[in-house]
């Protein structure tokens, strides 16, 4: 079961599907004069600035609260703002560095941690106020800034055609190594673009000022001019709600390369070619029972598996004579085209209700292990639709900052397909939650103790890697309680805790969420 990946929460401010904004930023003689201004003080990097796509919007209240978007961007001109995110190991702190392009090369220079929430953006970025009428202030927040962006958007006429960077800053899984954050040069991003926490204001009008922080002024020198926006918002009664949901799989970069003919076999295919899949500790856990006569105890997990190493992690199906099995082979990437091929196991069509796509059978395998770590419970996940659904370390030289798709959708096929290629790119992983009879560890009859859950990639050593060394992880968790009310504690990992040390006990069983 794959969790549905969009709904991460970045700042207190909100955007709604029916927020009216436009797109119209600044014009290129305001870049042109925010360069020269740098140039003139000798300092280095872009020049940031807020700017507000119109002077007045209108927004509607649903339930007593405006999801606000100002339509205030943070818009980068001159060169790109970039930061590289990530820490060496797991043990080592989160770490930020600008990377500045200049004309004569790229320079980096080291940020305070404390600017970081996490991988999840530049913390207290902005200060947002709102006045009423007559002057009183009935709102004030601090927002969250994340770079990347879902939908960027170009400020100048001279900007590139395209953005580079990621679609987000932290991915599902709580194991992220690496990221990199970026607005690129003549683009500017909206901070206030993901759901988040409403306002209670009242129907009227409304003064709303964006101010960036003062730490953030000094760090990136934004002068006073470019570091407020202005906007008069109107909050009228809303009608219906609240404009289509994004869906997963919806958002697209840029489309795999077409497939080369006569692609040859190799026995040997170079180590500069492949992968490296690392599968991350587990989390997500908690215990669920389920309903009926003959209920269950659950011990319910997510699982990522990612891909680091040389080359994306690719493979495809090929159907013959009407056979209900594809078989499988890997393909081997190099300077962006395709070298060779290998077999490499099979594909099956699932028609379980949620699932109706390709699965390739050999990418994962989920244990419980006992305290000897020794096998205790099996899942009977065994099938996959791979695809990158969270970004772990794209600092990594190979990494692929943008994917074709976020999510498994159109990447696994239809019964009636002839081919399907399901693709993961170096620094990309593929997400699990198992949380139904079958794929959650049935621990029912199971005594109370220490377990491990290990998550094994590559369990049948089928696929090509470069080293295969690392294809175990192990996270460990305490069964305890009674049957029919069943807790699991889960201590930290290196100090991360995505459980947050609780003792969790027995809730209902998940409702299915469509997966692959």
């Amino acid at each position: 079961m794959k969790r549905p990946h969009w709904g991460r929460r970045y700042g207190a401010v909100a955007l709604a599907g029916c927020t009216m904004a436009a797109t119209a930023l600044v014009g290129p003689a305001g870049a042109q004069a925010g360069a020269r201004a740098r140039a003139a003080s000798g300092t280095l990097g872009p020049t940031v600035e807020l700017t507000a796509a119109q002077n007045s919007i209108t927004v509607p209240r649903f339930g007593g609260f405006v999801m606000l978007d100002p339509g205030v961007y943070v818009a980068s001109l001159g060169s790109a703002l970039q930061f590289d995110v990530g820490r060496a190991s797991y043990t080592k702190p989160i770490r930020i560095t600008q990377v500045i392009h200049t004309p004569s090369g790229i320079q980096t220079r080291a940020l305070p941690a404390a600017v970081l929430d996490g991988f999840n953006g530049l913390r207290n970025f902005v200060h947002l106020t709102v006045k009423d009428s007559h002057g009183k202030v009935v709102a004030s927040q601090q927002v969250e800034f994340c770079p990347n962006s879902f939908a960027p958007a170009r400020a100048t006429p001279n900007g590139p055609a395209t953005s580079p960077y990621p679609q987000q800053c932290a991915p599902f899984d709580p194991f992220p190594l690496g990221n990199v954050w970026g607005v690129a040069r003549g683009w500017a991003v909206d901070p206030f673009q993901t759901f988040g926490n409403g306002l209670q204001l009242a129907l009227g009008t409304y003064h709303v000022t964006v101010t960036v922080t003062s730490l953030y002024r000094r760090l990136l020198h934004i002068s006073a001019a470019h570091a407020t926006a202005n906007v008069t918002v109107r909050v009228v009664p809303g009608v219906g709600c609240c404009g289509p949901a994004l869906r997963r799989g919806q958002v697209k970069g840029r489309p795999l390369a077409s497939l080369p003919r006569n692609v040859p076999s190799l026995a040997h295919p170079p180590t500069a070619a492949l992968p490296d899949l690392v599968p991350l500790p587990s989390w997500g856990i908690s215990t669920s029972r389920t309903p009926g006569r003959n209920s269950r105890d659950l011990l319910n997990f997510s699982a990522t598996v990612w891909v680091g190493g040389n080359g994306p992690l690719d493979v495809q199906g090929f159907r013959s004579h009407g056979s209900p099995v594809m078989q499988a082979y890997q393909y081997f990437w190099r300077n962006g085209r395709i070298i060779g091929r290998a077999r490499a196991g099979t594909m099956g069509f699932d028609t379980a209700n949620g699932h109706n796509h390709w699965h390739f059978q050999q990418f994962a395998q989920y244990s419980l292990l006992n305290s000897a770590k020794t096998l205790a419970v099996a899942s009977h996940k065994v099938g996959f639709c791979i695809a990158p659904t969270d970004n772990v370390n794209l600092l990594l030289r190979h990494a692929a900052w943008q994917v074709s798709f976020i999510g498994f959708s159109g990447m696994c096929g239809q019964s009636t397909a002839l081919w399907v290629q399901e693709y993961m790119p170096v620094g990309w992983g593929d997400s699990y939650q198992q949380s139904v009879a079958g794929q959650a560890f049935d621990i029912t009859s199971m005594p109370n103790g220490t377990y491990y859950i290990q998550v094994t990639a590559n369990p049948s050593k089928i696929l090509y890697e470069t080293t295969t060394s690392n294809d175990v992880s192990l996270r460990q968790v305490i069964l305890g309680g009674t049957r029919g009310h069943r807790t699991v504690r889960v201590p930290a990992w290196h100090g991360i805790d995505p459980e947050g040390g609780a003792t969790t006990g027995p809730g209902p069983t998940p409702s299915p969420i469509p997966s692959p």
